[in-house]
Parts: C-alpha cells; structure tokens; sequence
C-alpha cells in the first residue's frame, strides 16, 4: 500500500466531542432529580427508579450491541445513538407521568447503549498506530460529558424550568449533523482499519484473547466500583466525617471529575510510549495506598489532596485499558469497547447499594476502607496483565 499519512488526529477529536455530547445528555438525569422530586412530586425510590432506568440496561446491552458493529461495521449508528440521548432528555421536560418519564428516560439510556460501542470502534479505526492516545481522549470525552452536563441541567432547568431540559438538543443537533456529513470518510477509515488488522491477524497467527480479556476486566471492575464509590460517598463523607458544607462536598464532584478528565487525557500518550500493562499496573499500584490514606486524615485540605490523586491514578489507565482490550479481542473491537465501557458502569452502580448499607450499619469510613480493599484487589489484577503478542499496525492512509 501506498504510505501518504496517518488518519488525522481531528477524526479522534469528533469521536471525543460525540462522547462529550452523549455522555453530557445523559449525566443530566441524575442533575435534574432533584427538580423532578420538587415539580412532579416523585418520591426518592421513584428518582432511584430512574437512575436504574438511564444506567442498568444500558450498560448491560452494549456488549451485544458491540456484536452488531462488530459484524456490520455502521458508523451511523453513533449520530443515531446520539440523537436518542438528546431526544430523550428533552422530552422529560414536556411529561407530567412518572412512566412516560421512565420511558424517556430508558430511551436515552439505549441510545447511549447504541453510541458507545461503536464510537469505542470507530476511535479505533480512525487511531492510526496511536490506539491509547486515540482511545484516551475518546475517553476523556466521556469525562467532559459528566462534568458539563450536571451544570448545563441545571442552568437551564433553573431558567426556564422543567422545560429547559430541551435545550440539550442544540449540541445534540450540531455533533449529529457533523457525524452524519461524514459517513463515507468514517466508513473508509474503518474498512482499511478492518483490512490491517485482517492482514497482521493472518501474518501473526494473533487470536481473539479471551483469557487475557477476563484478567483485564478483574482490573476494570474495581476501578468501577472504587470510581463509582468515590462519586456517591465523599459527597456524604466531606459533610459527615470531616464536618465541611453540602456545598463543598457537591464541589468535591466536580473536583473528581476535572482531575479524572486530565488523567484520562493524558495516560494514553503516556501507555502508548511506556506500553499499556505495564503503565496501568504503576499507575494503578497508587490506588490502594491513596485509598487508605484517606480515611486516615481529618484534615480537609490533605483529603482533598488525596482525593484528586486517587481520581487521577484511577482515570490514567481508563483509556489505554479500553485499548488494551480491543487489543485482546482485535475482531470484536465493537464487543470489546462494549465490555469496557458498558459492563464497567452496571459493575459499579451495582455495589452502590451494598456500600450503602455497609455506611448505615458501620460508618462511612468504614466504606472508604472497603474502597481501598477494592483498590488493591485490583491492583492484583494488573499483575496478570500482559501485552498481546502482535498489535495490529494500521497502514498509513489519507484522512484528509
């Protein structure tokens, strides 16, 4: 083939900006719970209701969607899951039943579904030889998307009431608009990543790693349910252990979720030069020690402190891991990104409760401890990470 030039890197940051609006519509229901309690009346097991609704089926279902892309490669699919979560969200504002809200609702949870595998794909494809930085700030859209959304709720709920929730379909409208004028490069781009990798798989004798593929996800378990912790409980923690306002421990949120964004940006430049197993056992051997040093102090400034590192050391490796795994199952990119990104969010929703009780019974600082245990259990699920044998190297092409 003919060597011209590597995808441009612009095609990585669209799949990041799709991400950022995907995941920003649907980080806005838990923001407007609260409004729904006061203008509809919901009580706080019909809002937990809800929260199942956005999150439990959605994670479940991308890996069989991931099958889908995997074997009718659609990049049209992201436009269209994109739609639903923009769809979906401003609807809720224009429903008064607690079901047609449900509905909606769960209609933006599938169309999350329906976006996340294959914009995992697509990042893939469009990566060039820089998977984890491509799968990086793919990623780091994700983490964009949890910290706008909450605020844009919000504002817009606060101006113009229930109401306001349409207003999400202005960055909705403008990313699809863009996806969809760009088909025929996407399609191209992911047809000659198709062909690589279908010519180093035939070269290397390489296989779908599904051993390799179970040790990672030991890995992205715990840092699900250690993240997934840290965003419920240091909110309750900053008011009830270290006697902090609601305010501040609100504004621990969107701590976490800057200093996640900034690792998430950064590790996958970092796993492509020192590689992906070994930079995400360091940077994850840190969680355990940062996790139990927490509960430790009652200084607010050194848990603070201690709260931003560990969010980092738990979002350096979130990309080069989806990478990783794509890596290891390199004919099912689409089931892969599925598994890595939708079970990784079910695992962790799915402990909260269990965290929960453990706080009513034993304290939180009991759960910040458990959290830490988590961490190191983890930990010893990077020890049995390798690299696969052969990476697919994508053959330079003109993505211009």
């Amino acid at each position: 083939m003919s060597q011209t030039s590597q995808p441009s890197k612009a095609y990585s940051y669209l799949m990041m900006a799709g991400h950022t609006v995907c995941d920003m519509n649907q980080s806005t229901v838990p923001a407007i719970l609260p409004f729904l309690v006061f203008y509809r009346g919901f009580d706080y097991a019909a809002a937990a209701g809800l929260m199942f609704a956005s999150n439990f089926l959605s994670s479940l279902i991308q890996p069989f969607l991931g099958m889908i892309a995997d074997r009718r490669q659609m990049p049209q699919l992201m436009g269209i899951g994109i739609l639903m979560t923009g769809l979906g969200i401003a609807a809720i504002g224009f429903l008064d039943g607690y079901w047609g809200i449900f509905a909606v609702i769960m209609f933006c949870g599938i169309g999350s579904a329906i976006f996340h595998p294959e914009g995992g794909r697509m990042a893939n494809c469009v990566a060039g030889d820089n998977k984890g930085q491509s799968l990086s700030i793919f990623a780091t859209g994700g983490k964009l998307g949890f910290v706008f959304g909450p605020i844009v709720a919000v504002f817009a709920v606060s101006a113009w009431g229930m109401r306001g929730t349409a207003v999400v379909i202005i960055p909705t409208v403008v990313i699809v608009a863009i996806l969809f004028s760009l088909q025929k490069k996407l399609m191209h781009l992911s047809n000659v990543n198709k062909s690589a990798v279908r010519e180093q798989i035939a070269v290397s004798g390489q296989k779908d790693d599904w051993p390799g593929l179970t040790k990672l996800c030991i890995l992205i378990f715990s840092r699900s349910v250690v993240s997934n912790g840290l965003n419920t409980f240091i909110p309750l923690y900053w008011v009830g252990v270290l006697m902090q306002t609601r305010q501040q421990g609100s504004l621990m949120l969107t701590v976490i979720a800057l200093s996640a964004a900034a690792a998430t940006f950064v590790g996958g430049r970092l796993a492509d030069r020192y590689g992906f197993s070994r930079f995400i056992r360091i940077t994850f051997s840190l969680v355990f020690p940062l996790a139990l040093l927490i509960p430790l102090t009652n200084n607010m400034w050194i848990a603070a402190a201690l709260v931003v590192s560990l969010a980092a050391m738990l979002n350096f490796g979130f990309g080069p891991s989806i990478a990783l795994g794509q890596k290891y199952l390199p004919n099912r990119l689409g089931m892969a990104s599925g598994i890595t990104l939708g079970l990784a969010v079910s695992v962790g929703g799915i402990s909260a409760p269990f965290l929960g009780a453990v706080g009513d019974d034993f304290g939180l600082t009991t759960v910040m401890f458990i959290l830490a245990g988590v961490g190191l259990f983890g930990f010893f699920g990077t020890l049995l990470l390798k690299e696969p044998a052969t990476a697919a190297k994508i053959p330079e092409t003109t993505g211009r």
